[in-house]
């Protein structure tokens, strides 16, 4: 079994010392390190394990490769035995769910899972699943036409909960979800939900992503 790595360019770019950390991390066990799921989805066969840290890379590799296991990179730590997981001295800290992640239970398990194991509290948003998924501005935002190219069938079914909405609109829409949340910081493990994090939380207040508190500056 071969485990192939997509970092996610979007999640690059927003945290690339985390990106890096993460990279080398699965380079020392073997793990192949590749570039965007776009390109290099071809290269797959159904002998990888293509892990991922992105939704739409998610999307796109399960379309385009039917033959091929595709997991969140956080059920593959999960699993690990030997992760030198950081001690967060029981810090109560929200999770945020994304509602591409809706119908995978493992991804989110597996983060309940490591946020536990990095000994925080874990505290959940009350109310039923879809009143407390999110997907930060990308829900009120038309499909971008190359991800559906590239993914028709999942993004043609997801465009059916999309509302593209203003961005006045979708600011006060981010403020009023965000000032549910009363713990001092929020993990997501979403791009998307990060930028609506970061945008809708009150001062005072934190977004982070759960790959950088599993991979912290040292």
């Amino acid at each position: 079994m071969k485990y192939v790595y997509f970092p996610s360019c979007n999640f690059t770019k927003a945290l690339p010392e985390v990106s890096e950390r993460i990279k080398a991390f699965l380079s020392a066990r073997g793990v192949e390190v590749t570039g965007c799921c776009r390109l290099n989805h071809a290269a797959l066969t159904p002998d990888c394990v293509a892990l991922t840290i992105c939704q739409t890379c998610r999307i796109i590799i399960e379309e385009n490769c039917p033959g091929v296991r595709v997991m969140s990179v956080f059920e593959y730590l999960d699993g690990l035995d030997d992760f030198p997981f950081p001690d967060y001295g029981g810090e109560a800290i929200t999770v945020q769910d994304c509602y591409r992640a809706r119908e995978h239970a493992g991804e989110k398990a597996a983060v309940r899972s490591l946020l536990k194991k990095m000994n925080f509290q874990v505290i959940e948003l009350p109310g039923r699943d879809e009143e407390v998924n999110f997907d930060g501005a990308w829900m009120f935002r038309p499909v971008m036409e190359g991800n559906r190219k590239l993914a028709p069938k999942t993004f043609g079914r997801i465009e059916k909960d999309l509302s593209p909405q203003s961005p006045e609109w979708i600011d006060r829409y981010l403020r009023d979800y965000c000032a549910r949340f009363e713990t001092n910081r929020v993990a997501c493990y979403c791009n998307s939900c990060l930028g609506g994090l970061n945008q809708g939380l009150p001062e005072g207040k934190e977004a982070v992503h759960l790959a950088r508190l599993l991979f912290p500056e040292t």
